[in-house]
């Protein structure tokens, strides 16, 4: 209990109202919470999730010692009703996106000092009473990271447009953290204590769930998938789901070519130069029998030359770059 009556849990506000009562004043006093810390948190970033986020709250309570609900600038009752249901709830003044939601879920868990975070979206597809398997390899200490998946199992009734581009950002995500994930792009997930300083959470967007992913792999967490069902009846996405896809396949794109430059451009760039050095010889070859020069086939030649070349040279260039910054 606060030793203050009067004291009233951070329930809206950025991470820096909870700072004020997590912060000591000085760094030779031991920190003292003015709530009980949690050892399972349930953190939810939604977005105008108010149909939905009152049964999300109250069934995760059930496995949970906090729940947290990332209120990310909703312009409906989802603080509100989330509030009325139990949960504490941070507030953004304006909507920042879900990476920065999913940021300050871990600044708030790593504050009152949860043992384990888990993450669920707000809009009712994901289903709280699954959280025990979700949290189980780590319970058992077999995962840092566990990541919800609908592929593992035969059953789940995924639409085949979404399939097809889960498909694609799934690997475009393994290649860029050299894993072999089913399922990358799930907001139901679950971390250990020991993984939350792991992540870097530059991306605000829906890319944030690749780029965790990536972090993760980059730092040697162990990561495990467990099968989940996801309801696609309740979807209140607003967002155009081809446009969505392919804003999130690019922000991928971007996250793999700066972590792994060498795989992303010298690899193409070699192919390219390759296939370049082919139709060079192929030309002089026929300029050599019939003294005639085939351009369509010199100009591609040439085209494919120059780029594979800068290709190259620009793998090179970012990768040790990248080695220079890590040390």
């Amino acid at each position: 209990m606060p030793d203050n009556p009067e004291y009233q849990p951070p329930s809206i506000g950025r991470i820096s109202i909870i700072k004020k009562h997590v912060d000591r004043e000085s760094s030779d006093a031991p920190v003292k919470f003015s709530y009980i810390q949690p050892k399972v948190m349930v953190a939810i970033p939604c977005y105008n999730e108010e149909v939905a986020i009152g049964s999300i709250v109250l069934r995760a309570k059930r496995y949970a010692d906090h729940v947290v609900v990332i209120d990310d600038g909703s312009k409906d009752k989802t603080a509100e009703i989330a509030k009325i249901a139990g949960a504490e709830v941070l507030t953004h003044e304006k909507n920042e996106g879900k990476g920065s939601s999913i940021k300050d879920a871990f600044t708030y868990a790593e504050a009152v000092g949860a043992e384990v975070l888990v993450l669920i979206d707000g809009d009712g597809q994901h289903n709280p009473d699954e959280i025990p398997s979700l949290i189980a390899p780590i319970l058992n200490d077999e995962a840092d990271m566990v990541n919800g998946s609908r592929f593992l199992e035969k059953g789940n009734s995924v639409p085949k447009y979404r399939r097809v581009g889960q498909e694609v950002l799934t690997f475009a995500t393994n290649v860029g953290a050299k894993k072999k994930l089913t399922d990358t792009q799930n907001g139901f997930r679950a971390f250990s204590s020991s993984a939350f300083k792991a992540f870097g959470f530059k991306q605000k967007g829906m890319a944030i769930e690749s780029e965790m992913v990536m972090d993760a792999a980059n730092a040697n967490l162990k990561i495990a998938e467990v099968p989940i069902n996801v309801r696609y009846d309740v979807d209140g996405s607003t967002l155009n789901p081809v446009r969505h896809g392919f804003g999130v396949l690019n922000s991928v794109i971007q996250l793999t070519s700066q972590r792994r430059p060498l795989l992303f451009f010298c690899v193409p760039g070699a192919v390219l130069l390759f296939a370049g050095l082919l139709m060079s010889f192929y030309v002089l070859d026929m300029y050599a029998k019939t003294v005639s020069i085939p351009t369509i086939y010199a100009m591609m030649g040439m085209l494919c030359v120059i780029i594979g070349t800068f290709g190259i040279f620009t793998g090179i260039t970012l990768a040790s770059i990248k080695s220079i910054k890590s040390k």
